[in-house]
């Protein structure tokens, strides 16, 4: 099994309505063709070059992905019969290893920035240790 980059192309406006059913269609559209997604990260809407089938925006979704060489041609002719895919690139570089952690170093990087996690000790010194009094005046214990 290889790894491989996949960019797709969505319609804006489709990936505006329906995100997580288009996410949902890549996810089968590997699984039908054998590939394992490692990785998956949705780009800002842009404009197009030029009009694909009738869209002037598009939604770029980057993945990563184990496969085999076989299952490559499969992808891109389901890809081509999809009404959702406006276009798929698929890339098989020697540095993609290195690529695939650095994009996903920053993505966890992005989602603690975005998701602070209170640290162990502020909390236990912020809870409710022995003898600590609530602010109804009662103790922090409770009885069941």
């Amino acid at each position: 099994m290889n790894l491989y980059e996949g960019m797709f192309l969505f319609d804006a406006n489709l990936a505006g309505r329906d995100w997580p059913g288009l996410e949902r269609h890549v996810e089968d559209l590997m699984r039908r063709n054998s590939a394992k997604l490692e990785f998956t990260e949705r780009w800002p809407d842009r404009k197009l070059a030029y009009e694909i089938k009738g869209c002037k925006k598009g939604t770029y979704y980057l993945t990563y992905f184990h496969a085999s060489s076989a299952s490559i041609a499969g992808l891109e002719r389901d890809c081509q019969l999809s009404e959702k895919v406006l276009r798929l690139l698929v890339t098989k570089d020697d540095g993609l290893e290195e690529e695939l952690e650095r994009r996903r170093q920053r993505q966890a990087e992005a989602h603690a920035e975005s998701h602070p996690q209170v640290d162990a000790a502020s909390a236990e010194a912020e809870g409710s240790g022995d003898g600590d009094v609530d602010s109804e005046g009662g103790s922090g214990a409770s009885a069941d």
